[in-house]
């Protein structure tokens, strides 16, 4: 059976039992620890879904038959697991999870020694994955070890590192959202021992998910907006299962914009590092370029993918990165993205400022925009937006051609770009007024088709 098609550009998911089985997770060990080659120290933990420590077994037997010591910490937020790899000093690790994907699903992400993950090198595992003769199995003496480590002695390491760092003026009313997911075993404990009060909704470690979509976004959080009203919280965070998405709700109930909540942190950063570089990728809002540049920031657009802003903050020296799906890189610490550090400071702005999220937020202005997906054949999604950006460059055309094409005008702009793990084209735009976000969603979209036809003519 071909389940190269699990393989995506960010990591390894599929459905468990179905594309992903215990003979292809033990398998992708064995291609993961061929990679990095025998001897190496990995960390492998994982989210709470229930089929991740049975992944977790099968990879960490397909690492070790390739002699790479591995020790397992157990279930956790990836932040977690990526810390205890970076203070640690492994040479790699690995994190069982499907992110926000429904609980059937489950995967693999890999991570470097800094705790920031794979990106060009997801491609080489795959390829590596794909042809079994170069796997480099040990022999029975030199297998690698598997060690379980204290798990509770884990998570409160990382707690204890936050807690000392995070202080804030005074204690805030945070309501916590970890979508029955790993978040739970670190959120409460480190947000109250700094000093927060802390209610929750769809708290419980739930594999199932037990009903809250798993994706945080506008439309899914209806739980906890309702809780933040009902106890007069000053704001609520909503995480991902696995911990590194949070999308923010204001003291008023409402969902936060992804870019309205990056520039409130970004422009705190800025206050002790002027003129810093700040990363977003490029379905970002404009508002971000108009709000930073206001305060003295440099504002750098990336491609499309957490692991892909992550290591461009690294690369760039970048003092804060966001990712469009609520991802927030913060690297004063450490590179890689976590939400509790995104929620402790915030909780500082606000005990400093000393006003409400809610005013923070409507001092920014926002912009209507429009996301649409259109299917599109794999063998010529990527040709297709090739050609539309050739013409759009031919004809003087402001572009940006950093993750697809983003053509730019002065009161808006339109992104198509191919998907990475779709037979699908995704058309983002931004406009001034309703009415020109309109008209430019008719213009690229009419645009995209009649490319299609002809290409798919030629078929």
């Amino acid at each position: 059976m071909d389940v190269s098609h699990i393989f995506r550009a960010y990591d390894v998911r599929g459905v468990f039992n179905k594309d992903l089985t215990v003979d292809v997770a033990a398998n992708i060990g064995l291609a993961f620890g061929s990679y990095i080659g025998p001897g190496k120290k990995v960390s492998l933990g994982w989210d709470c879904r229930s089929s991740s420590e049975i992944l977790a077994n099968a990879i960490s037997s397909g690492l070790a038959s390739v002699g790479v010591d591995v020790t397992c910490i157990g279930a956790m937020p990836i932040p977690t697991a990526n810390f205890w790899t970076l203070f640690e000093q492994y040479d790699y690790g690995a994190y069982i999870t499907a992110s926000h994907n429904p609980p059937e699903y489950n995967g693999v992400r890999f991570r470097h020694s800094d705790g920031t993950g794979f990106t060009v090198q997801n491609e080489e595992v795959r390829d590596l994955f794909l042809q079994p003769k170069k796997w480099k199995r040990a022999k029975w003496d030199g297998l690698g070890y598997i060690v379980q480590a204290d798990n509770g002695a884990v998570l409160s390491t990382y707690c204890d590192f936050l807690i000392q760092k995070m202080k804030a003026d005074r204690p805030m009313h945070i309501v916590v959202d970890p979508a029955h997911g790993a978040g739970a075993l670190t959120a409460r404990r480190t947000l109250e021992a700094v000093g927060h009060k802390v209610d929750s909704v769809s708290e419980n470690i739930d594999p199932t998910f037990g009903g809250r979509d798993p994706h945080p976004r506008a439309g899914n959080l209806g739980l906890l907006e309702a809780k933040v009203k009902q106890t007069k919280a000053d704001f609520g965070v909503a995480f991902d299962p696995d911990g590194d998405r949070v999308v923010f709700v204001d003291d008023k109930g409402r969902t936060v914009q992804v870019e309205v909540m990056g520039i409130i942190l970004a422009r705190d950063v800025l206050r002790t590092k002027p003129g810093g570089l700040v990363l977003a990728n490029i379905p970002c809002s404009m508002i971000i370029e108009r709000e930073i540049e206001k305060v003295g920031g440099k504002v750098k657009r990336t491609r499309v993918g957490d692991v892909f802003v992550c290591e461009a903050v690294k690369k760039m020296k970048a003092v804060f990165g966001m990712e469009i799906s609520a991802h927030y890189f913060i690297p004063t610490y450490y590179i890689f993205d976590d939400p509790l550090l995104a929620t402790l400071q915030l909780a500082q702005v606000l005990a400093r400022e000393g006003v409400p999220l809610s005013k923070m937020v409507d001092a920014i202005p926002t912009y209507p925009t429009s996301e649409k997906g259109y299917e599109a054949p794999d063998k010529v999604k990527f040709k297709l937006v090739d050609s539309i950006r050739d013409d759009f460059i031919k004809d003087g055309a402001k572009v940006d051609t950093t993750d697809g094409v983003k053509v730019i005008f002065n009161d808006g702009w339109a992104l198509l770009r191919p998907s990475n793990t779709q037979p699908m084209v995704r058309l983002f735009a931004e406009a001034t007024s309703k009415k020109r976000l309109e008209a430019l969603v008719k213009d690229f979209e009419d645009l995209f088709k009649g490319k299609l036809k002809g290409f798919t003519r030629k078929k």
